[in-house]
């Protein structure tokens, strides 16, 4: 499929698809079908699973890890989000 970036099309073919999309939209019965309605559901729902991270306290430097192909990264005692957001641990005694 051939694509062009909104910022290289003409205003006329802009308002084509404009155009073309209205027209589907009037179309449209509201009903999703069954593959879009389940996919969005899973998508929604690995999103709210908990994220697990361990702790290993019994060994002389405690270490966090993370399970495989877990959203998470660990670098040492800090935790890395895939958004980008960075979550350190601080362990005291």
């Amino acid at each position: 499929m051939f694509e062009e970036a909104i910022d290289t099309i003409s205003d006329r073919e802009w308002e084509d698809a404009i155009a073309a999309h209205l027209a589907w939209g009037g179309t449209w019965h509201g009903d999703l079908p069954a593959d879009t309605f389940f996919g969005i559901w899973a998508s929604l729902a690995r999103e709210a699973r908990p994220l697990v991270v361990t702790v290993q306290l019994d060994t002389p430097e405690p270490t966090v890890t993370v399970p495989p192909g877990s959203p998470l990264t660990v670098e040492d005692n800090h935790i890395l989000l895939d958004d980008g957001r960075e979550l350190i641990l601080r362990f005291e005694s």
